[in-house]
Parts: structure tokens; C-alpha cells; sequence
């Protein structure tokens, strides 16, 4: 047996180098465990320093890497919010505006209706007299197209109506969200005051554009129904080539004896006025503008109906839901449903 190995199994025991000596008796040998352990106690606290000064590098690393997180969520959430906030102030402030747009609007129908019919009054009166050149039945048509302008701008300002029920802002998971369904309920309030009665402006304005438009009217002479040349006279008749009257032919000198000359030349002063008489009404009544009240009266019907026609489009919108379901009850229920047109002028 190797005499070296005892003392290689004792160094590697006590844990020391070839060169050092070694230990002889008891003592020594405790001294020798003492400072391996001591020895050891280092180490591990060296280690365990080291292990804690990276752990420490990467806990500060990763609370670094989460604030930097935190600071740029909290600054992208702040830019939406802000965002959010200056659309939504935005959404409510054109809403608002639209109030006051369409009061202006209105207001803008009232005015220039006005104005055109006074500088139509004025037009009138430069052109036309009571008794020598009579206003034609034609020129009622932009008086009363204008005035139902003025008066549909009116009802739509003035004739105060109770609108649709609003409901209340639906519920949102986020405050954006929130911002968002509050804008939404605003503007749909604010547009059911303005287009609650919004079908009576549209009215005013086509009554305002045909009002403009009938401007010329009694200033226009209607086409005769009968050209000159058509005109066929009676075989004792002339017929005037100038306006295609008939005119009764000139009588002829009575002929008779020197007792009855007298008689004959009454006789023949009187059938020559008359027959002058006649030529000359003739002549007038060739040349009278020809009778407008029946296209005058069609053309006011039409106007009318274009004018209400907005209202009735959207009475029919309105009842269209109803007309529907009430098919199945026959003609006389989708007869009852057109009743939603009173939905424009429910008061409250």
C-alpha cells in the first residue's frame, strides 16, 4: 500500500494544498476545519453579494423598463383623451350650431320673400293701372307663392312642436367609449329640434324659388289659341288681316225716289255706326289678351302641390312603418295609417 496516500486522502479532506504541511495533532486540525470553514462562509457570501447585486441590476432594470412602459401608455392615453375630448367639443359645438343655422335659414326664406315681393309691388305699380292697363289675373301667382314662403318660414320658426324622445347615452366599458356615446345623444337631440319641423323650411324654400321663378309672369302675354291665319269669316264678313278679326261688311246706300232721300240717308247714317261699331269691336276683341284664368288657376294648383309636396314625402316616411303593418288589415287600415302626418304637428 501507497504510504503517500493517507496524507493525499488527509489534503484533500481538509481541502489543502500539497505544498502546505500537514496538520499533526487535534488542534491543528480544528484550526484547519475552522478557516475551511470560515473560508467557506466567504465564498457564500461573496456569492450571495454577487447573486444579490444582479438581482438587484435586474429588478432596477425591469422597474425601469416598466416605468418607461407606464410613461408612454399614460402619455398615449392622455393624447387620446385629449383627442377624444377636442372631437367631442367639436361634435357639440357644430350641433349647437346647427340651431342657430337653421333659425338663420329661416330667417334668410322670411327676408328675401319680403324683399322680392316689395320690389315686385313696386314693378307692378310702374306698370300697370286700375283703369287703363289692369293688373292680369297671372300676376297673383308670385304674390301668392311668395307669401306662402313668408308664412311657412314662419310656422316653421313659430309653430313650437313637441319632438321625438331622445334616449339616454348607452353604456360604455371606457371612459372614450363614454365620451363618445354622451356626443352621440347630444347630437341626436339637438338634430331632433332642428329637423323636427324641418320639412315646413323645405316647403318655404321651393315656395321661394317658384315664387321667383312666376316673377315675369304679368309681364308675359299669353299665346292666342287661334293664329290669324286659321281664322275662317262668314261668306258677308271681311276678315282684318292685321289681327284675323271678322268684320261685318259696309253697308250699301239705300236706293229709292227724291221723296224718301231723307229717310234713306237716317237710314244709311245708322247701319254705317252700327257696322262701325261692330268692325271696331271686333277688332278689339281680336287684339284683347285672351282669357288666363284657367291656366292661371292650374298653374296655382301645381304650384301648390309642389310646394307641399316636401310635407307629404315626409308624412309618408313617417306612416310608411305603419302602412306596413297594418297590409293585412285591408285598404281602409292602410288608409288610417297615413295619419302619421300628423306626427309633424303632434303639440306638446
Amino acid at each position: 500500500m501507497d504510504k503517500a496516500r493517507p496524507g493525499r486522502l488527509m489534503r484533500a479532506r481538509y481541502g489543502l494544498n500539497s505544498s502546505l504541511p500537514m496538520p499533526r495533532n487535534k488542534d491543528e486540525k480544528a484550526a484547519v476545519f475552522a478557516a475551511r470553514i470560515t473560508l467557506a462562509t466567504q465564498r457564500d457570501e461573496s456569492a450571495r453579494a454577487a447573486d444579490q447585486s444582479r438581482l438587484e441590476a435586474a429588478l432596477s432594470e425591469l422597474a425601469a423598463a416598466e416605468a418607461a412602459d407606464r410613461a408612454e401608455a399614460k402619455a398615449e392615453l392622455d393624447a387620446d383623451r385629449a383627442s377624444s375630448a377636442a372631437f367631442n367639443d367639436a361634435v357639440m359645438t357644430v350641433a349647437k350650431g346647427g340651431i342657430d343655422r337653421a333659425r338663420a335659414s329661416s330667417e334668410f326664406v322670411q327676408k328675401a320673400a319680403t324683399a322680392i315681393f316689395a320690389l315686385y309691388t313696386g314693378a307692378l305699380t310702374l306698370a300697370f293701372s286700375v283703369t287703363n292697363n289692369p293688373l292680369p289675373a297671372r300676376g297673383i301667382l308670385p304674390s301668392l307663392f311668395l307669401g306662402f314662403a313668408v308664412l311657412l318660414a314662419t310656422a316653421y320658426l313659430a309653430f313650437l312642436t313637441k319632438g321625438d324622445r331622445v334616449k339616454d347615452p348607452a353604456d360604455a366599458s371606457g371612459t372614450l367609449q363614454a365620451q363618445l356615446n354622451r356626443s352621440r345623444t347630444f347630437v341626436q337631440w339637438t338634430n331632433t329640434s332642428v329637423l323636427n319641423r324641418a320639412p315646413l323650411l323645405r316647403c318655404a324654400v321651393v315656395a321661394l324659388g317658384i315664387g321667383v321663378v312666376s316673377l315675369p309672369a304679368p309681364f308675359l302675354t299669353p299665346p292666342s289659341h287661334h293664329a290669324v291665319a286659321d281664322v275662317v269669316c262668314a261668306a258677308d264678313q271681311q276678315k282684318d288681316p292685321t289681327t284675323g278679326a271678322c268684320l261685318a261688311a259696309w253697308p250699301t246706300i239705300p236706293t229709292g225716289n227724291a221723296a224718301d232721300a231723307t229717310l234713306r240717308q237716317k237710314l244709311f247714317e245708322a247701319q254705317l255706326a252700327e257696322v262701325t261699331a261692330s268692325r271696331a269691336a271686333a277688332r278689339t276683341g281680336a287684339t284683347a289678351p285672351p282669357d288666363d284664368t284657367g291656366w292661371v288657376v292650374g298653374t296655382a294648383v301645381v304650384g301648390v302641390l309642389l310646394i307641399f309636396l316636401p310635407l307629404i314625402l315626409a308624412g309618408l316616411r313617417r306612416a310608411g312603418p305603419k302602412i306596413k303593418d297594418s297590409a293585412s288589415s285591408g285598404f281602409l287600415g292602410s288608409l288610417a295609417s297615413l295619419t302619421g302626418l300628423n306626427t309633424l304637428f303632434k303639440t306638446g
